[in-house]
């Protein structure tokens, strides 16, 4: 009798989330951060994978500064991470897919799959997230690298497309294209086509045929990433990938390396109220509102103030007479911003980091 697939969730946990500073920093980026609920955003991606309802235990893969973090985390909501392996430096998430695949195949086997995800994601609905992923396995156990589109809500241009080409099987689809951040109103023709949907960087695959392709598109991050996993130092739970070894690896995404070069590609719809919480406008989306529209966590006081994100980490914030604005307040840095300006911070981090602040 056929077995349902042995499905691993590795969660890529590598990413500062600048975007979101003053709160997201390098010692604690957003991901350790409780930004849409009392539980993290990586809390909530594991819950999102029970071992109840057929996922095997989760690994992550992170930066060594993080690891105690994530396992005290995972601790918290009744998880032991199966292991945590940490990156000496950030190489992207190419050299991310093939350490995910040899860990995978090391504990289960080449048939065993990948749940390849990003620890700093949002699901309004996480009962269609594992159906998606449910769905996507049949087409990843016959040889596909399955990718996860998400339902656009409107014209983003934050966000890549993918469009959909002709049917694999009931859920998965072939992939016609990938298309990078469009403009407002090419944005507005995918969404209104109905043949687009967003690229949500969630991928599913067979270990082994993840390093079939790696090796094949890209052999210098399979060759270069392999060293740094076979050099590897083991510590408990946490293993160590060799410095030198993924320090000479080429930093590139598993997209650009191996999904717009594949033809195993395939695509499944996923409309789960997806959110990769990239910027603070995406929390004031995800946060509920008063009466004026304003989202208020932590010590606030508001007074004619309107359609605002006004976040305290604990200093008190007071506003008078303002509207359309994110402030933010840490200990260490307040943030005030207009709300349509918040997606460019990256530009104050570039400051910041110059004068050394």
């Amino acid at each position: 009798m056929k077995t349902d697939p042995v499905i691993v969730p590795v969660i890529m946990s590598g990413g500062a989330g600048t975007r979101l500073w003053p709160l997201s920093t390098r010692a604690k980026p957003k991901q350790l951060h409780a930004l849409t609920g009392h539980l993290t955003l990586l809390q909530q991606t594991v819950l999102r994978c029970p071992q109840t309802q057929g996922f095997a235990a989760p690994m992550a893969v992170c930066a060594a500064r993080h690891a105690d973090q994530i396992r005290t985390q995972c601790n918290a909501v009744n998880t032991a991470p199966a292991q945590i392996i940490t990156e000496p430096c950030p190489r992207n998430t190419a050299p991310c897919a093939v350490t995910a695949a040899l860990a995978v195949r090391a504990h289960y086997g080449d048939e065993a799959q990948v749940l390849l995800l990003a620890a700093d994601h949002y699901m309004a609905n996480p009962d269609a997230f594992r159906a998606a992923v449910k769905a996507g396995a049949s087409a990843a156990a016959t040889g596909h690298i399955v990718t996860f589109g998400a339902h656009p809500t409107g014209p983003a241009t934050g966000y890549g497309y993918i469009r959909k080409g002709k049917p694999i099987d009931q859920a998965a689809f072939a992939v016609d294209r990938f298309v990078e951040k469009p403009d407002k109103d090419t944005a507005k023709s995918y969404v209104q086509s109905g043949e687009y949907v967003w690229n949500a960087g969630i991928f599913l695959y067979q270990a082994s045929l993840m390093l079939d392709e790696i090796k094949t598109h890209r052999p210098a991050i399979y060759e270069a990433a392999a060293k740094a996993w076979e050099a590897a130092a083991r510590d408990g739970d946490v293993l160590q990938l060799d410095a030198a070894a993924f320090a000479a690896c080429p930093s590139e995404s598993v997209d650009y390396a191996v999904m717009e070069n594949t033809h195993r590609a395939a695509l499944v719809a996923l409309d789960a109220g997806w959110s990769d919480v990239g910027a603070w406008p995406a929390i004031y989306d995800l946060t509920e509102k008063n009466e004026a529209g304003n989202a208020c966590h932590g010590k606030v006081l508001a007074v004619g103030t309107k359609n605002s994100l006004l976040y305290s980490d604990g200093p008190l914030i007071a506003t008078l007479g303002v509207s359309d604005l994110a402030v933010i307040a840490t200990d260490k840095a307040t943030l005030v911003v207009p709300m349509d300006q918040a997606d460019n911070i990256k530009a104050l981090i570039a400051k910041l980091h110059e004068s050394d602040l």
